[in-house]
């Protein structure tokens, strides 16, 4: 009996119907597949027809319409380059801050247009005598409030209260200081350390405080005595009888650091790696200046001193006047 042929064996036939039910699945796989991509595509186009249309609703083409009235949003000034003469004087104050020896802060500002040069304003000097200027300033709050009378006998100073201030303003005299803080001590119990934070200066690691147990203690910065110079003015501008008086006393005083032409309420500060000066200057358009470095010695004053306080203050004064 003759053998069957290969295609007609059983096992042939089951294979070849096995084989044909894959490409049949693998079809519709791949069929489904497509479709499913189509459909996405679709999808897709249809999503961004509709952005589309609906960004064209939002943003029509053509002008922008007015704002609407009484709308709050600030106009936009267009940024401002500084005169040819402000930059030079500019780059001249730098320079000249660059080249001298040791640190040294400056910070000017002219309150009715905002011009401010600014140079490591935020470096922190032992204060010295700066801080007389806040402590004045807490004592006369103090005396407006009815807390103590600036008329009355000081201990330990032949005067009184008011005249002690003067004098502790106007020579920076030491024995007045001390007088006033002796009786009025300064210092994180007594509010003062409250009232400089008010003035808008941070605390430091080191309390600043004038008292018999710390004498004159703590550090500031060029920003902080532009902060205590307008807290002055604005004493200054209540017109109270205290107010002139002390304003009076900053317009004395009896230093030669920074130089103007114009009147000056002026505070300086000199000790050992200390020689600050900090003013009002009173121009036709006024400003606020300090000076902070660590040049200072209290027994010595060295001549080169007053010759770079020259030069940074003709130079400030081109700026600033400029």
């Amino acid at each position: 009996m003759p053998k069957p042929s290969v295609s007609q064996r059983p096992d042939y036939r089951a294979a070849r119907t096995r084989a044909r039910r894959k490409r049949r699945r693998r079809r519709r796989r791949f069929w489904r597949g497509l479709l499913a991509l189509a459909c996405c595509l679709l999808l897709a186009r249809g999503a961004a027809f509709a952005a589309e249309n609906a960004l064209d609703a939002l943003f029509p083409d053509g002008p922008l319409p007015p704002p609407a009235a009484g709308s709050t949003e600030p106009p936009r000034p267009e940024p401002q380059s500084e005169p040819p003469a402000q930059a030079e004087a500019r780059e001249a104050l730098e320079a000249c801050l660059a080249r001298l020896p040791g640190r040294v802060s400056v910070l000017a500002v002219r309150p009715s247009d905002g011009l401010t040069i600014a140079w490591n304003e935020d470096e922190q000097y032992y204060a010295a005598s700066l801080l007389k200027a806040p402590y004045a300033l807490w004592l006369c709050r103090r005396a407006e409030n009815g807390e103590l009378d600036p008329d009355q006998p000081l201990d330990g100073w032949d005067g009184t209260v008011c005249e002690a201030l003067t004098a502790m303003i106007a020579r920076s005299d030491n024995q007045a200081t001390a007088a006033l803080y002796t009786r009025w001590p300064a210092d994180e119990d007594t509010g003062f350390a409250a009232f400089l934070e008010e003035l808008g200066i941070p605390p430091v690691r080191k309390t600043r405080a004038l008292s018999p147990e710390t004498k004159i203690t703590g550090t500031l910065s060029a920003s902080d005595a532009v902060q205590v110079l307008q807290a002055m003015e604005a004493y200054f501008a209540t017109g109270t009888p205290l107010a002139e008086t002390l304003k009076q006393a900053f317009l004395n005083t009896q230093h030669t650091f920074l130089i103007t032409d114009w009147p000056m309420a002026k505070k300086y500060g000199n000790w050992t790696g200390a020689l600050h000066d900090i003013a009002i200057v009173y121009a036709p358009d006024p400003y606020y200046a300090a000076v902070l470095t660590d040049w200072g010695d209290p027994v010595e004053e060295a001549p080169e001193y007053q010759e770079y306080y020259r030069e940074i203050s003709a130079r400030l004064t081109d700026y600033m006047e400029s």
